[in-house]
């Protein structure tokens, strides 16, 4: 077969294995729109004729299983992990990393397939069901297990296709497989020298080994979630035997896939992928336009703002910079705003969604931290509306100082509040609808979700957009991304059972020991970890890695954890944006391309980072500022 007739089959073959992935990926966005209507429903029927559906919740949790199960076809087929990629950036070279984080994530699916087969089968000889329907539970596990038997086949196709790549031209690539393999070797090594000497190692010894083989492994590419199951699961079964290692491996697998509380998450990001599809982030654009264009510096105003309110419809701080990034920055470039100041204000602009509730990341801290995600989204809005007021300052504070930032405010522009509140009624609803009913005690947080996203759903379909193709883009988005989440938590929730078995609080608070630090030094101590955490991590890995540890330290302070819970929410989002990683200015720079250097986007940022800080000061010194507004509505 001639090198020719060999692209062209693995062209095909690739086209029919991502068609396949895409169907597959359809069906779970539909189930996953199903059960939204399905919760949706049930909470008209509880409150028109107090008949609300029976056994919805028990069905539900096992039909995320299987939904989140076979969404992560869609996740690996795409590589929409959550990976650092520094290495990529460091070096300009991608093929030798991919290949290696491919076969890694082979080796882990392949895994959980296996976890899931033995609990399905334990399930079925012990004839478990449901306790409301009597719905035996085994056939929904079976098919959980399939799911991830197809996602490790996709994964399996991956790693095929870029091993294929990859040795079409060895020599040039050999030179770039040797600083990911050293990386990787270098973690394994770490991994079983620190199993043989176990025994004479204390607990801090063990917890910065393990540290040092997850650091290893994401700096080589390898995903954060199976980069945080294999160190947690192979520290585990070298340390503790083969028995342990299984049981932390399948609990933590099947109690995330079912977890009622993480169903929010998959809710609202299709939620905001919906609300995206049927224009609600034009619309948010349009209308802050609407309001601020005829100040000097208004557009970046209205881009700030935009950024909120569609923050606080995705939940998410990627999302929010690249979907707004676009449509924001082209506007401020036709009217000649600055480079830098039209990049920083969407780039800072974009970390407002982690606290403006609805926030996935709040909503995953709540569910680690075991704490209400109702009263945190309640403590979440005025510090939200505190970090909106201090960019909106710092906008204007800038154009004050250097008016060459901005234009001269055009005269056609006019001050049309009435015309801005009829522009952007779809999310002025949504935001009210969502965090109305459930403030007012009407739905739960899954719940709001749902409704959430079937009014999203309606909007679309009223939007004069709709398109089956659209649909089925959004809800395979909203279904990807939940499944890398959800493989993001799952591999925490792994690693984090192995450093309570190693003795991570004890080691931590050796270090950062209350009794013989002063709190200040100790919140000092936390806040420059979170730092440099949000600046490399993705903010939902640097959520699920630490706050299992930190938490104890916090509330053996006496300190609250729903106002812990916003302080670190905060500290992350800042890392977002802070030198020299900072992954929104990344986001960023992938939105404009080369018309603006990464170091001018960088720039931009700087005035928003100091009205971070100055926000940060005032909520660590004054926690009144998330606890008031919670106090008063309780």
């Amino acid at each position: 077969m001639s090198a020719a007739t060999a692209n062209v089959t693995e062209v095909a073959g690739g086209g029919l294995r991502e068609f396949a992935a895409r169907q597959l990926a359809n069906a779970a966005g539909l189930m996953l729109l199903g059960l939204s209507l399905a919760f949706t429903l049930d909470v008209l029927l509880r409150w028109s004729i107090s008949a609300p559906i029976l056994g919805l919740y028990e069905v539900a949790e096992l039909c995320f299983a299987v939904v989140m199960a076979l969404a992560l076809v869609w996740t690996n087929t795409r590589q929409s992990h959550v990976a650092m990629g520094i290495l990529a950036q460091i070096t300009g070279r991608e093929a030798a990393p991919r290949l290696i984080a491919a076969g890694l994530g082979l080796f882990v699916s392949c895994l959980f397939a296996w976890f899931l087969v033995r609990y399905a089968i334990g399930k079925a000889s012990h004839g478990e069901t449901t306790l409301v329907l009597g719905l035996p539970k085994a056939p929904f596990w079976g098919a959980a297990a399939v799911m991830i038997g197809l996602a490790a086949l996709a994964q399996l196709a991956v790693f095929v296709s870029e091993l294929a790549s990859y040795l079409r031209n060895p020599g040039k690539r050999l030179r770039d497989v040797v600083p990911p393999t050293l990386m990787v070797a270098a973690a394994f090594a770490v991994m079983l020298s620190t199993a043989y000497f176990a025994p004479t190692l204390g607990a801090g010894p063990k917890i910065l080994a393990s540290f040092a083989i997850l650091y290893l492994l994401a700096l080589a590419h390898v995903p954060i979630g199976v980069a945080l199951a294999i160190a947690g699961l192979g520290a585990v079964l070298l340390q503790m035997g083969f028995r342990p290692a299984l049981l932390i491996g399948t609990n933590n697998l099947t109690g995330s896939l079912s977890s009622v509380d993480l169903a929010a998450v998959p809710l609202f990001l299709m939620m905001g992928n919906l609300a995206v599809a049927a224009g609600f982030a034009d619309d948010i654009f349009t209308a802050a336009t609407a309001v601020f264009g005829r100040l000097r510096g208004g557009h970046a105003l209205a881009a700030v703002m935009g950024c909120a309110g569609f923050g606080a419809i995705s939940g998410s701080s990627v999302a929010t910079t690249a979907t707004l990034g676009g449509v924001a920055f082209r506007e401020m470039q036709s009217r000649g705003y600055a480079p830098g100041l039209s990049t920083g204000s969407i780039a800072a602009g974009g970390t407002l969604g982690a606290l403006i509730p609805p926030s996935v990341v709040l909503i995953i801290y709540c569910v680690i931290s075991e704490i209400s995600i109702a009263k945190a989204f309640m403590a979440a809005i005025v510090p939200g509306m505190l970090a909106l007021a201090l960019y909106v300052a710092s906008v204007l504070i800038q154009v004050r100082l250097r008016p060459d930032l901005a234009p001269v405010p055009d005269s056609s522009e006019t001050f049309a509040p009435v015309y801005a509140l009829r522009i952007a009624w779809r999310p002025i609803t949504l935001f009210l609808a969502v965090l109305g009913g459930l403030y007012g005690g009407v739905f739960t947080v899954q719940e709001a979700a749902a409704v959430g996203a079937g009014f999203s759903f309606v909007a679309w379909l009223m939007s004069g957009r709709a398109s089956v193709s659209g649909l089925f883009e959004a809800l395979r988005d909203a279904a990807g991304t939940s499944a890398g989440l959800y493989l993001l938590i799952i591999g925490a929730n792994i690693f984090g059972s192995h450093l309570n078995f190693a003795g991570m609080a004890q080691a931590l608070e050796a270090v950062i020991n209350p009794d013989t630090l002063p709190a200040w030094a100790v919140l000092t101590l936390l806040a420059i970890m979170y730092l440099v955490l949000g600046s490399i991590f993705d903010t939902v890995a640097a959520v699920v890695i630490t706050v299992p540890f930190v938490l104890p330290i916090i509330l053996s302070m006496g300190f609250d954890p729903i106002w812990w819970g916003i302080v670190t929410l905060t500290l992350v989002e800042i890392g977002m944006i802070t030198p020299p990683i900072g992954m929104n200015v990344f986001v960023m720079k992938a939105v404009v391309g080369n018309r603006v250097r990464l170091s001018t986007i960088f720039g931009g940022v700087l005035p928003f980072l100091a009205a971070d800080l100055l926000r940060m000061v005032l909520l660590i010194a004054f926690p009144a500022i998330s606890l008031w507004l919670g106090g008063v509505l309780s």
